[in-house]
């Protein structure tokens, strides 16, 4: 489990935003001169009430589609602006690592050069969290990136820079693992043990601490989570539904960032496209040696579609 939360630490790390420009590359297949439209007023909002946005992430290894979550308002109205002002045409996508994510939106990277390490750069505001429960990290999940908890406690997003996670298939007993507050959880077991009522669970935990059995401890603690819970009135894991148990089981993604990281919308087709760009070669800042520059482009589409969308791709 050590080896599971170091990983953990570090790719979370990964999507702390990191440094400077990249360049401009003919591949990608651009519906625009690669110039941000900054001042250019534009419609966040659909035109009609029975549509959606369904936004279009072009790479030369193909097209990503994605749909927009409604109860992430700021962040969708934000991407949308972005996307209309041709923000992210002929930006890269500078940080890719395999069954983990695909990173872009850094400004740097429409003129930096081969060897410039990016991921810092900004656009001069940050957006509130707006991270629910409700929309996790299965692959495909569209997020925002953001500072670290050390200096942004408040979880605030980038401005700009978001990611498109990869991920991997997790087995039940390690994707529930991955859910437990470990730390809290040996806090109040210990503390749990030491009363009389629990004399036979103290026994047994400690027996098998004394032959060695740490993994016997382990799913000891584990078993005892929802008596600890009741006892002490704490919340010791974060628990999946059935529908997201499914998809980290059969489609993966990287559940330990949930309700870490704003999520505000998902892929919903084109899912191979982001395999494809997460097996590319990359150097030692996970920066793809060849560059990998998209454009966006968005569109609505009847809420029919969108709904076909969801249920095939089995979001609630």
């Amino acid at each position: 489990m050590k080896n599971i939360k170091k990983s953990n630490k570090k790719y979370i790390s990964y999507l702390l935003i990191i440094s400077t420009l990249t360049v401009l590359m003919s591949g990608c297949r651009n519906s625009s001169n690669g110039l941000w439209e900054k001042d250019k007023e534009v419609d966040v909002k659909v035109s009609q009430i029975d549509h959606d946005f369904l936004v279009t992430i072009s790479t030369d290894f193909g097209d990503m589609k994605a749909i927009l979550y409604k109860d992430t308002p700021l962040h969708r109205e934000n991407f949308v602006k972005l996307v209309k002002q041709h923000y992210y045409d002929s930006l890269m996508f500078h940080r890719v690592m395999k069954n983990f994510m695909i990173q872009g939106g850094d400004p740097e990277s429409r003129f930096a050069d081969d060897d410039d390490d990016l991921g810092r750069g900004e656009i001069g505001y940050t957006l509130p969290s707006e991270i629910t429960k409700s929309h996790d990290h299965r692959k495909g999940a569209l997020a925002m990136a953001r500072k670290g908890d050390d200096t942004n406690p408040e979880r605030n997003s980038s401005g700009c820079q978001f990611y498109i996670v990869d991920g991997r298939t997790w087995n039940k007993s390690d994707l529930i693992d991955s859910r437990i507050d470990h730390i809290k959880l040996y806090k109040y077991f210990e503390m749990m043990v030491k009363e009389s009522e629990y004399k036979k669970i103290a026994t047994a935990y400690y027996t098998m601490g004394n032959d060695g059995d740490q993994q016997g401890q382990k799913r000891l603690m584990r078993k005892c989570i929802p008596m600890v819970e009741k006892k002490y009135d704490v919340t010791l894991m974060s628990r999946l539904s059935p529908n997201q148990l499914e998809a980290y089981t059969t489609i993966g993604g990287a559940p330990f960032l949930d309700q870490k990281y704003t999520v505000f919308g998902q892929v919903v087709e084109g899912l191979e496209v982001i395999d494809a760009i997460a097996k590319e070669k990359v150097n030692r800042r996970n920066r793809p040696l060849d560059n990998i520059r998209m454009s966006i482009k968005i569109e609505e589409i009847p809420n029919a579609k969108i709904q076909e969308y969801l249920e095939h791709n089995n979001l609630k």
